[in-house]
């Protein structure tokens, strides 16, 4: 992965898993025939945010893609807002965003699929939250390992024409 933008590259990894925190949705790539399959997935992730978690029902074409081609990427992003100078008719956008690849697993074990969901709801709920847990059997839970990730974050300029 090449960055263009060395200015707007983020390096630090608890930075980069900062912003991964506070994202909502992970754009999930699979490998497909004709073309990449491109999934918007709720998430939950471990700390450092190098294993993501996913969930579904128990059938589906993602797991059929799964099966045959477990290498994936994914993308996340945040805060987008437009940024103008009416003066010099311009405008940007300002971001957050994380791009990364890996290796994509089936959690089977009663205990791993439990943490998973557990990591799932700390994503969107502070509190611990006591969910029942008896359609877990009937959930299917998958991760990510993340092997590589690259971050860029565009904010406004303090440049002379604010942008």
């Amino acid at each position: 992965m090449i960055v263009r933008r060395f200015d707007r590259e983020v390096t630090d990894p608890a930075e980069i898993a900062a912003i991964m925190a506070k994202c909502r949705v992970c754009h999930l790539g699979l490998t497909d025939e004709n073309a990449p399959y491109l999934l918007p997935l709720n998430f939950g992730m471990e700390p450092d945010g190098m294993t993501l978690y996913f969930h579904g029902a128990m059938t589906g074409t993602k797991y059929a893609l799964m099966e045959q081609h477990p290498y994936a990427s994914f993308e996340m992003d945040r805060d987008h807002t437009l940024v103008m100078d009416d003066g010099k008719r311009q405008c940007t956008m300002c971001y957050e965003s994380v791009i990364g690849y890996g290796t994509l697993e089936e959690l089977t074990l009663e205990i791993e699929k439990r943490h998973a969901l557990d990591r799932i709801m700390a994503q969107y709920h502070q509190e611990a939250f006591a969910y029942d847990d008896a359609p877990v059997p009937r959930t299917r839970i998958f991760c990510l390992h993340v092997e590589r990730r690259r971050a860029k974050r565009r904010k406004k300029s303090l440049s002379r024409s604010g942008i």
